[in-house]
């Protein structure tokens, strides 16, 4: 950890931000250390540093209190931008990249307090629109690198536009001339496109249709479009302006059925409501829930429900025309935005290739365990969030540099990282030795270690 952690430069930037006292890199090297093994909370990792071996490790002399750990915490929230500017030009500058272009998408995570001015009501990714929640946006290095480069970290209710113009602001004079932003449909709108345009970049984004697509997908036909994609039945129509955009329209079989499968669901949910709303109407049990009823105890207000239902026949004629009204005749379709004119094959992988960026998202919220959060001013928040986004990168940062690891999962480094045990022999309170065992061939990769032997096979 202390390697990957020079590796990044923050060793004078952290000595910059605290002059006095404990320095911050061993306290921020046993804070990133925990997040990739037992990971509970600050106060967790205070109890993790009453280990006198523990300490030796990440360089503490003395024993760490739990307000010193949270001050080292806050002083790396408030020292954000520094460090982030810190590992983007280090990982620029350490390796041979093939290309600047970046991936960039934003999600958010639920909260239980309001203490936090970046606590607040919006959009929940996670389901959970009754709770507070912070929103966080990152960018990584596109394929074949995939390391993330930058985060940033807003108020719950910040729109994704925002977010992706401040993130878009901060990289711009780390990439080359005439690298491209991927992003989803979040970043489609016109602020994001100009400001992408002034800092001399492209950018292909996904877009939402409207009418003009319908005519579009009214008139569509595989004779006339481009297979981009045979074994998955990929086809694509392109589009340019004199503006100098493309667009590209894509139909996809497997989405189609995924599509057309979601809605056989849903009709048949409705058919099967229809029959309950029926049964309990003639019942007498369809009443106005009692939440409802309190809400409305008011003289001046009257309540009173009606069903009226449509008679069709029987279940299939019902099944028919709910599958009708709820479809819009754009299953299987998904539009693209390109700044330039790519070719259709160009355009298809490079926005595939983007899903790195949702499951570094997924790494981050559920394997690197983001939340809950136990922090509530804005810097520690930051700070938390920044210990997560550390921890990460130094994920991306070792499956890049060995090539056997460029296909395995996070949450695979991460669980064989915590297989890795230690035991300390003492004499007294003097180490003796130390004994480290339980490797395996993906942990052994990263140490530089001769993996085990395989284990013979019984029978």
């Amino acid at each position: 950890m202390k390697e990957y952690l020079n590796k990044l430069g923050l060793g004078p930037v952290l000595a910059g931000i605290k002059r006095k006292g404990v320095p911050l890199l061993p306290l921020v090297t046993a804070l990133v250390s925990y997040r990739l093994t037992e990971n509970f909370s600050v106060d967790g990792c205070g109890r993790w540093l009453e280990d006198l071996a523990v300490r030796d490790i990440v360089g503490l002399e003395h024993e760490v209190s739990h307000r010193m750990l949270y001050r080292a915490v806050e002083d790396v929230g408030n020292g954000m931008r520094g460090l982030l500017s810190s590992v983007r030009t280090s990982i620029m500058r350490r390796y041979d990249l093939p290309h600047t272009d970046v991936n960039i998408d934003s999600s958010s995570f639920s909260v239980y307090s309001k203490q936090s001015s970046l606590f607040s009501f919006g959009y929940s990714r996670d389901k959970r629109p009754d709770l507070r929640q912070v929103n966080f946006c990152v960018a990584e290095i596109r394929k074949p690198v995939n390391i993330p480069v930058h985060m940033t970290v807003s108020p719950g209710n910040s729109p994704d536009c925002v977010q992706f113009v401040e993130m878009i602001e901060d990289l711009s004079q780390y990439l080359d001339d005439g690298s491209t932003v991927v992003m989803d449909a979040a970043g489609e709108t016109k602020d994001v496109a100009v400001m992408i345009r002034s800092k001399g970049m492209k950018y292909l984004v996904r877009k939402k249709m409207n009418g003009s697509d319908d005519t579009l997908i009214a008139k569509f036909s595989k004779e006339n479009a481009v297979s981009v994609d045979p074994d998955k039945g990929v086809w694509c129509v392109k589009r340019s302006f004199g503006s100098g955009r493309t667009n590209y329209l894509f139909f996809s079989e497997k989405l189609y059925r995924d599509k057309m499968e979601t809605l056989d669901t849903r009709a048949r949910r409705c058919v099967d409501e229809y029959f309950d709303v029926i049964r309990m109407k003639k019942d007498g049990t369809l009443k106005v829930s009692k939440t409802l009823l309190r809400k409305l105890r008011n003289p001046l207000i009257y309540c009173n429900v009606s069903i009226q239902t449509r008679f069709l026949g029987g279940r299939d004629d019902m099944y028919s025309f709910v599958r009708e009204q709820l479809s819009n005749g754009r299953e299987g379709f998904f539009k693209l935005e390109s700044s330039t004119e790519l070719t259709e094959h160009q355009a298809y992988l490079m926005y595939r290739e983007r899903d790195t960026i949702e499951k570094l998202i997924d790494s981050l919220k559920n394997h690197i365990d983001m939340g809950p959060l136990r922090v509530w001013s804005d810097a520690c928040v930051k700070g938390i969030l920044l210990m997560c986004f550390l921890a990460q990168t130094i994920v991306s940062m070792i499956r890049f540099e060995h090539s056997g690891l460029s296909s395995m999962s996070s949450k695979t480094i991460i669980r064989s990282l915590e297989k890795l045990t230690l035991t300390v022999i003492r004499n007294g309170r003097k180490v003796i030795s130390r004994i480290f065992s339980n490797f395996d061939t993906v942990n052994s990769l990263i140490l530089g270690c001769k993996p085990p032997p395989e284990k013979a096979s019984w029978g």
